[in-house]
C-alpha cells in the first residue's frame, strides 16, 4: 500500500513541475520575443519616417514650383 502512495506522489510531482517548467519556457520566450520587438519596430518606424519625409519634400515642390 505504501509504494502505490510513493508511486502517486511522484506522478503528481512529475505533473507539477512540467507544468512549473513550461510556463517558465513560456515567460521566458515571450520576454525574449519582447526584446527583440523594438528593434523591428524602430526599423519599421524609421522606414516610414523615409517615406513621408519623401512625400513631404514632393508636395512642397509640387506647391512652391522653382522657375
Amino acid at each position: 500500500m505504501d509504494f502505490n502512495i510513493v508511486k502517486i506522489g511522484g506522478f503528481i510531482v512529475l505533473i507539477l513541475s512540467y507544468v512549473v517548467l513550461r510556463k517558465a519556457f513560456s515567460k521566458f520566450a515571450d520576454f525574449t520575443e519582447r526584446i527583440g520587438k523594438p528593434y523591428e519596430q524602430a526599423e519599421e518606424m524609421q522606414e516610414e519616417i523615409n517615406r513621408l519625409n519623401t512625400k513631404i519634400i514632393n508636395l512642397e515642390q509640387q506647391i512652391n514650383p522653382r522657375l
